[in-house]
């Protein structure tokens, strides 16, 4: 068989750009073209490719055969095949005396596709041809990259799809700080076209500097920014790299959250006034409680002391609960954080009221309950009334879930950075997943030991608020089944430090 001085280059050719990631669909077609010029006794050509591209390209003599060819193609095992299926070739118009279709790769149980040949010499050589398998090598390449560009092709639209049915305004920037592409909900809130913008700098679109300053600082939790229609979104922003880690462009989501916001004042605005509304009945029953306690009223026999024992320890239950309702109602939906109102705060005077004030429902439960200032904690400048109510909301808790007979530590230490109180049990402990959560508003953990302890959830949430407003911290060490160690730290810093409100 005859064939061009150079098919080596050719082949070549199409190797390099199925490699590089040039081959399209067209190549296959552009390959069928050439083989004239690698085998010039060839009088038909075809390729058949399967899932998921499923194209035919064909030249000559098989030009009409597209349909049969891939019926019969889909039925052939792997291999090269000299004149495959004779009866089924001849039925079907294809009546040269040699026929040769190969599959590649030839050495898989599934092919990719099929490459046939219509000869008028024998195919034996043209199998055997060192040319011919460098073809089929070459093709299996090229079906390989066009079916992965399909893929990401598809992909690409998918993800598209996804980002032009998005309510939230999306904004894609690429390297040079142009923007690429931006969704129609951004389109809507900027006034803009997409067409119009693109490759234009931020600014062209963005015309408020609060939001610029949050992009530019590629900071995702940075802040919240407001329209001049009263909306109001939050920023995220996300960086993307290539595979070497350089810098790829930015991709902005605008999350408008002016509902949660509002619901959020609501919520506020309702917790201020129920536990006002609640705080003038719970006074007066304490009193005229507390007066039948003290038989200011008659006598009491057993029995209804221990009535009034009873009532008067629901109203010091309802009266915490109360006081959590109305300090959490003093959390700022606007800032996340509390009002403080500071004063000069002696830690030590603080702890030993708190434990004073639990030292009878500790001995109901036969609890030890054990303090300790070290000698280096300063007078601090904080909120009085927070420190407060926040360790309270820790021993109370303790008390609440350390079994009867155990014992709870009250400890405050100092260093150069920070206070750090520590309220240790020795309860049932609390799992890993648990102790991600447990500062959250409203979080009680579902333990049947604890379905009878009452609470609103609420209290350490104070307890995280009042540590973060102060520019501190709280947290949990805890090991199931060997109690549970909960800390707040308060820096020596800034308007925490004595004397610092005298220097501003």
């Amino acid at each position: 068989m005859s064939v061009n001085t150079n098919p080596q280059t050719l082949i070549q050719q199409f190797l390099r750009q199925a490699v590089s990631g040039t081959a399209s669909e067209s190549q296959f077609t552009h390959m069928m073209q050439t083989l004239p010029t690698l085998f010039p006794t060839l009088s038909g050509a075809a390729c058949v490719i399967f899932e998921p591209l499923n194209k035919v390209a064909a030249f000559g003599s098989l030009t009409d055969q597209v349909d049969t060819l891939k019926t019969t193609s889909a039925s052939l095992s792997p291999g090269i095949h000299i004149n495959p299926s004779v009866a089924k070739a001849q039925s079907s118009g294809i009546n040269h005396q040699y026929t040769l279709a190969a599959t590649f790769p030839s050495n898989t149980p599934a092919p990719m596709g099929v490459l046939w040949l219509d000869d008028t010499e024998s195919p034996d050589a043209l199998a055997a041809d060192d040319v011919f398998t460098s073809m089929l090598d070459v093709l299996a390449l090229l079906a390989k990259n066009a079916a992965a560009q399909s893929a990401q092709q598809q992909a690409e639209h998918q993800v598209e799809a996804l980002i032009e049915s998005t309510v939230d305004p999306v904004i894609i920037v690429n390297p040079n700080q142009g923007i690429s592409y931006i969704n129609p909900a951004a389109e809507t809130l900027f006034q803009v076209q997409a067409d119009t913008i693109r490759n234009q700098p931020l600014s062209t679109m963005i015309q408020s500097d609060e939001l610029l300053a949050l992009i530019e600082t590629h900071n995702r939790h940075q802040g919240e920014w407001s329209t001049h229609n009263g909306q109001t979104y939050l920023p995220r922003i996300s960086m993307v790299h290539n595979h070497d880690n350089s810098f790829a462009g930015l991709v902005i989501t605008l999350q408008n959250i002016t509902r949660y916001k509002k619901l959020s004042r609501n919520q506020s605005e309702f917790t201020r006034i129920v536990s006002h509304d609640l705080r003038s009945p719970l006074t007066a029953m304490q009193g005229f409680a507390d007066m039948l306690d003290l038989q200011l009223v008659g006598e009491l026999n057993e029995r209804q002391a221990h009535f009034v024992d009873k009532i008067l320890s629901g109203i010091t239950q309802m009266t915490a609960l109360v006081e959590n309702i109305q300090d959490a109602g003093r959390y700022d939906p606007e800032t996340g954080f509390y009002e403080l109102s500071r004063s000069h705060c002696d830690l030590t005077e603080i702890i030993k009221k708190v434990v004073d004030n639990h030292l009878v429902p500790a001995e109901k439960q036969d609890l030890h309950v054990d303090w300790e200032v070290a000698d280096n904690v300063p007078i601090i400048y904080a909120d009085k009334h927070m420190l407060d109510r926040a360790i309270t909301n820790l021993v109370d808790n303790a008390i609440k879930y350390t079994p009867n007979g155990g014992t709870i530590n009250v400890h405050v230490t100092a260093d150069d950075a920070e206070v750090r109180i520590s309220v240790r049990d020795s309860g049932l402990g609390i799992s890993p997943e648990n102790q991600q959560r447990m500062f959250e508003r409203h979080h009680r953990i579902a333990r049947e030991e604890h379905k009878k302890v009452k609470g609103s959830g609420l209290g350490l949430f104070i307890v995280r608020s009042v540590a973060q407003r102060h520019g501190g911290r709280a947290w949990v060490e805890s090991t199931e089944g060997q109690g549970s160690t909960f800390y707040l730290s308060i820096p020596l810093s800034g308007a925490n430090v004595v004397g610092a409100q005298d220097t501003e």
